[in-house]
């Protein structure tokens, strides 16, 4: 039994206990035979502990209600970063497979984010030259974005959660992504997503240095 519990049934006791005390101290331990006194003594007790009960019944409810609503929770999470890990692992896998698709002629996909995407200055991602190269590829190979889009609700989510499991989930993630991508590949679709996207939308990149905020 924790503290808090043992504290909790010291008080419970003491509650319990102090109405029989006092009435005790007042009017004598003796045990009467007269009638009048055992009836006095039953109305004086059930009129003290009947709103003890009730309030020591709803307090129970209360607790009821608090732990089932934790347990809903709980449940709620676990579900949600089972999805979350499910979700990631599939668009992970969906990536490595089309990162050998031709972006350009005689060129990767992998090579064409690696070369032009990986280690830009932040002002060159709003560059002519990228914007028009971040169209090509969104065009000739349109899954590249769109999943790598649906990769940061998922983070975002995992990051808002202030909990030990989604920090946890949150770090398993990334590095799932950077696993099987590798690292210069993540910071390289984050670049091309913020080119393509040119800035329109509100991302918290988490890959690349030049986009990650302070």
């Amino acid at each position: 039994m924790n503290k808090k519990a043992h504290i909790a049934t010291l008080l419970i006791f003491g509650v319990i206990a102090a109405p029989v005390v006092v009435y005790l101290c007042i009017f004598g331990a003796a045990i009467s035979s007269n009638h009048a006194r055992w009836a006095e003594f039953g109305s004086a007790i059930g009129g003290i502990y009947s709103p003890i009960v009730a309030l020591l019944t709803l307090a129970v409810l209360l607790r009821q209600v608090a732990l089932q609503s934790q347990m809903n929770v709980h449940e709620f999470d676990q579900a949600y970063l089972q999805q979350a890990r499910e979700d990631i692992e599939f668009y992970s896998k969906q990536l490595e497979q089309i990162m050998n698709g031709i972006a350009l002629p005689g060129q990767t996909l992998r090579l064409v984010l690696h070369q032009h995407f990986a280690h830009p200055i932040a002002n060159n991602l709003d560059s002519h030259q990228l914007r028009q190269l971040a169209a090509d590829v969104h065009h000739l190979i349109p899954p590249v974005f769109d999943i790598w889009t649906a990769v940061y609700p998922i983070l975002a989510g995992l990051e808002a959660g202030k909990t030990r499991m989604y920090n946890m989930t949150l770090g398993s993630s990334t590095q799932k992504l950077i696993a099987l991508l590798s690292f210069e590949t993540c910071v390289a679709l984050d670049n091309f997503h913020r080119t393509r996207t040119e800035g329109r939308m509100q991302v918290n990149y988490i890959f690349s240095p030049v986009l990650r905020k302070p």
